[in-house]
């Protein structure tokens, strides 16, 4: 039996590789780690112990502010 290669087109890789970045962005943004990015270019800070739990503090005040629904 003959292995066949798999060919792939420009076009296809290309759009394999923007599935899986969509897919590393969605993990990121479930995970928290965009939030906290955007909190470090928003508050001025570096990534340390200290700023993430800044960010957390921050990010459990807001959870409480909100109205629940039903």
């Amino acid at each position: 039996m003959k292995k066949q290669k798999l060919k792939l087109s420009g076009q296809s890789t290309y759009g394999m590789k923007r599935a899986v970045l969509t897919f590393i962005s969605c993990l990121r943004e479930i995970f928290d780690e965009s939030a906290y990015a955007r909190y470090l270019v928003r508050a001025g800070r570096e990534p340390s112990v200290d700023s993430y739990a800044a960010f957390r503090r921050e990010s459990e005040l807001a959870k409480t502010r909100r109205p629940r629904c039903c």
